[in-house]
């Protein structure tokens, strides 16, 4: 039966207003409607005629109002209408412990204030957790606080939907585990860095790189460097609670490949809040683009109850000027209701937001239609942040219109996890989809599975099939079912841990192998209740793995029938196998081997060479080739030549050695005795050539004291008797006499070369340069009837037996002015330098030398070149005694000097063309 309240303040206010109008208040300690206070009367207008949800206690009781934008929050089969008019008391006994403080707060005149809170309510026949975010302000009235206003909004929704956000996140790090994204760890102590392999080939390092700090920063471009460092160091401050998140562009040295990376990270403190690690992941996300959308806005007024609300509220006039907000707006915004005022409000609407916004406001406007819109408003401190904004018609009493009322909230984390759960969704396919995996989802209590269409695939189904999870266990191989994939999940209730290997049947009857893992999710309770994960094709991998261990099989049951010792070792150098060869030899078996190693049969003299050597090419991979002594079985050492080869996948990479050690026992006797004999023949031959030597000198000597007489007699006879002498007379004592002469200069020479071998061979650091200065003096007359120069260039210091060496100089110098050309001036060009012996390309140079070379050549007649090793031979001539005069000895005697200073002379010339002849003496 309606009443006749006669409440003709209250207009309109949809479902409660007509409640609040047909209520009898006759009987409520409110009383007679026709005697509230103004203040409660424009309350109620303005709550009724919002469509944000709105509370309202009045008086000493805390008489209950609300509105009909509230009454969905009252649920069905509840409170709802009969708290209305009822005390605050008598209306939420379920919730009244937790509401009281905060009333008398407000009844003091202090607004309170909360987010997310949880409070549970009695609705839909059933006590309810409900979230709240809510604002009580005192009302007044004359100056005192006569009633509370509650602003409010269910964030149900908005708390599930981050509770649910975290879950997906921690899926989404299993995952990214699983697709081994480039990860990182940093040791704040050490300043090194611990990469994964993508991290070292994002950034340009080789997997053996060890890399720092600043290694890592010389790869990010220069525009960005100082911010991640910046960022680094905030991360490491313990009030950043150790948080890293940055995007930067990093560029590869080598490749010039530039990366658009976010690092994710964070730093672990000590109990001193000291930073001592800090760690996180990289990602490439080049391709990615920003989640922002582009939203307008526009912003009107709300009245001056609405100051203690914590929502943004506005109110605009009908000329579609905002008038008015509220302090919970000025104080997010950081500006005064002037700057405000107007359009004021536009220079903190995100510029790709505005026009969006304004149309939706204009056109609302327009019509006189509520409207709800969401963009991005600047805070104080300058970050734009989500709001959504809810604006309606107003009108006065007589139904005016009279402009819009708006109230905004602010939704960012439920924007920003939205997003972020889509982003990593795709950012989850993508990541699996590159990697060949698939995904899957199962719930342990229902046995539902919920998986991507790669997994069908490698079940031999059509992508677009879903198989139950029944199906999946009855294709894997029973054996396999019973003895792994069973314990493994037994064993993933208690671990956390899901992961195993195993085969499958297809549809037609093909054999497949996959590997799979995944992570338990438990309830409050601890119990298990989900499992998610990913699975991969991996019959290439096993089918390569069984292949290898085939061949690995033929190649010991080979190796054990050879008599040589095989054995092989890893990449670190460590040994693995030997064939029965060594064991037999050794009279080792396995378990002595490990206990003490190789190195226990080597003798103790070559044990330290031996592992330095070996150390050295599992370094540098280099051939092992190593001679040295092992015991046998009864205790005897013997000589064993071992040599190792690395062996390189495609890539070049060594992946293993494969070595092997020859017995050369007989070989090292018989080098031994060969020595033994070469000793004793080289002493004999040394006596032997003392006393040829010996011979040698005297001979000479002998052998010029008749020659010297037979010289002073043909003189005497040639200046005493010569008129008294026939003409046939004088011709025959001047044959004898140049006979003579010639006997005296071959007797010299082989003197001179006898002296080559001579014992008192010191060697001295000479300067070339004086040796060659003293014999061009010595040869003035020479190079003045012969019209020749000497072109002398740099020359270096040698260690020489001086006197021999200046033998040399001359012999050399004067056969070039022997052999000049009649008819253009003789030149000679003498110089040196320094060679490394690797560089010469000659069989004769010992390659861990350096030599001191010296070229001496000339523009002579030359000669061919088939005669270059001739030349140096005892009495080997090229050309007539007519021709040019001679014995013979004088390059022999070069080249035996040569050979006493333990290097070389090679000769090169053309016939009419020139001869150079190149040195080549060990230098200190």
């Amino acid at each position: 039966m309606l009443t006749t309240n006669n409440i003709d303040f209250i207009i309109d206010g949809g479902e409660m207003g007509t409640l609040i109008r047909q209520k009898n208040w006759h009987d409520n300690p409110l009383g007679d409607p026709q005697k509230w206070p103004q203040s409660l009367r424009t309350t109620l207008g303005v709550i009724l005629n919002s469509n944000f949800p709105m509370f309202l206690w009045w008086g000493t009781e805390l008489i209950c109002f609300y509105n009909d934008a509230y009454r969905p929050s009252l649920g069905e089969n509840g409170k709802h209408p009969t708290i209305l008019g009822l005390p605050a008391k008598q209306a939420w006994p379920e919730i009244w412990e937790i509401i009281e403080p905060l009333i008398k707060k407000v009844l003091s005149g202090e607004p309170v204030w909360s987010e997310d809170k949880l409070i549970p309510i009695y609705r839909n026949g059933r006590i309810e957790d409900v979230y709240w975010t809510f604002s009580y302000g005192p009302l007044y009235d004359e100056n005192k606080v006569a009633g509370i206003l509650i602003t409010c909004a269910e964030t149900t929704e908005k708390v599930n939907a981050i509770k649910a956000a975290k879950e997906r996140e921690d899926q989404l790090n299993f995952t990214i585990e699983a697709a081994e994204l480039a990860t990182w760890d940093l040791n704040l102590i050490t300043n090194k860095f611990l990469g994964n392999d993508r991290l070292k080939e994002w950034l340009g390092f080789s997997i053996k790189d060890e890399i720092d700090l600043n290694d890592i920063l010389s790869r990010i471009i220069d525009k960005d460097r100082q911010r991640v460092i910046d960022e680094i160091q905030t991360a490491l401050q313990p009030a950043s609670g150790g948080a890293y998140n940055v995007e930067y562009t990093v560029l590869n040295p080598k490749t010039n490949v530039e990366r658009l990376v976010v690092a994710k990270g964070k730093a672990l403190f000590n109990k001193e809040n000291l930073p001592y690690r800090f760690s996180g992941i990289l990602q490439d996300i080049s391709q990615q683009n920003l989640f922002y959308k582009k939203v307008e806005e526009s912003e009107k007024r709300f009245k001056n109850v609405a100051d203690s609300a914590p929502v943004l509220i506005w109110m605009a006039g009908t000329d579609k000027l905002c008038n008015f907000f509220n302090k919970a707006w000025l104080n997010f915004v950081g500006r005064t209701i002037e700057q405000e005022a107007g359009n004021g409000w536009a220079e903190g609407v995100h510029p790709d937001d505005f026009k969006r916004c304004l149309d939706i406001y204009v056109t609302s406007f327009d019509k006189r239609e509520e409207f709800y819109m969401e963009y991005r408003l600047k805070r104080n401190d300058g970050e734009y942040r989500w709001i959504s904004d809810n604006g309606v018609p107003r009108f006065n009493l007589d139904g005016t219109f009279e402009g819009y009322i708006g109230a905004c909230m602010d939704i960012h984390e439920k924007i920003v996890y939205e997003q972020k759960l889509k982003e990593d969704s795709e950012r989850l396919r993508l990541a699996t989809e590159a990697e060949g995996l698939s995904t899957w989802d199962l719930d342990l209590k229902t046995s539902e599975i919920i998986h991507s269409p790669r997994l069908a695939e490698i079940f031999g189904h059509p992508s677009a099939k879903n198989i139950t999870h029944q199906s999946m266990r009855e294709q894997i191989h029973p054996d396999d079912r019973r003895d792994i994939v069973d314990k493994a999940f037994e064993a993933s209730k208690t671990l956390g841990v899901y992961k195993y290997e195993a085969r499958i049947f297809k549809p037609n009857k093909s054999i497949t192998w996959i590997r799979t893992q995944g992570k338990v999710f438990y309830d409050q309770k601890n119990n298990p209740v989900k499992l998610i994960g990913t699975l991969r094709d991996i019959t290439d991998e096993k089918n390569n793995q069984q292949n290898l261990e085939a061949r690995e099989q033929k190649f010991r049951l080979l190796a054990n029938f050879m008599p040589q010792f095989i054995w092989t070792a890893d990449v670190e150098g460590n040994i693995n196998y030997f064939n029965q060869s060594f064991y037999t030899y050794s009279g080792l078996n396995q378990t002595l081997l490990d206990k003490n190693g190789w190195l226990q049969i080597v003798h103790p003299d070559d044990e330290d060479r031996s592992l330095k050597q070996w150390q050295n090419s599992i370094k540098t991979g280099e051939d092992f080739i190593f001679e040295h002594r092992f015991k046998n079985k009864e205790g005897i050492y013997q000589w064993q030549l071992s040599r190792a080869i690395p062996q390189k996948n495609e890539a070049g990479k060594i992946e293993m050695w494969i070595g092997t050690s020859t017995n050369i026992q007989d070989q090292k006797l018989f080098a031994v005795e060969l020595e033994k004999q070469v000793k004793l023949r080289t002493k004999e031959l040394k006596s032997l050539n003392e006393e040829l030597e010996s011979f040698a000198y005297v001979s000479s000597h002998d052998l010029q004291e008749p020659l010297r007489k037979i010289q002073t007699f043909a003189n005497r006879i040639l200046e005493k008797e010569y008129n008294n002498l026939t003409d046939n007379g004088k011709n025959y004592f001047n044959r004898m006499q140049e006979s003579a002469n010639k006997m005296q200069t071959l007797i010299e020479d082989l003197l001179a070369y006898s002296r080559t071998n001579s014992a008192e061979n010191i060697f001295k650091n000479t300067d070339l340069g004086v040796i060659i200065e003293e014999v061009k003096n010595d040869l003035k007359e020479v190079f003045i009837e012969k019209n020749a120069t000497i072109e002398i260039g740099k020359m270096e210091d040698a260690v020489v037996i001086p006197f021999q060496f200046r033998q040399i100089i001359q012999n050399l110098i004067g056969n070039s002015l022997k052999f000049a050309k009649a008819d253009i001036p003789c030149h000679i060009s003498i110089k040196s330098e320094i060679i490394e012996a690797k560089k010469l390309n000659l069989d004769t140079s010992n390659q861990a030398l350096r030599y001191c070379h010296i070229s001496v050549a000339d523009n002579g007649i030359g000669f061919e070149l088939q005669y270059k090793d001739r030349i140096f031979e005892v009495f080997q001539r090229l050309h007539g005694k007519a021709e040019y005069k001679g014995t013979g000895i004088g390059l022999a005697i070069v080249k035996k000097i040569i050979d006493n200073h333990n290097g070389f002379i090679t000769a090169t010339g053309e016939l009419n063309k020139g001869a150079t002849f190149d040195i080549y003496i060990p230098s200190a």
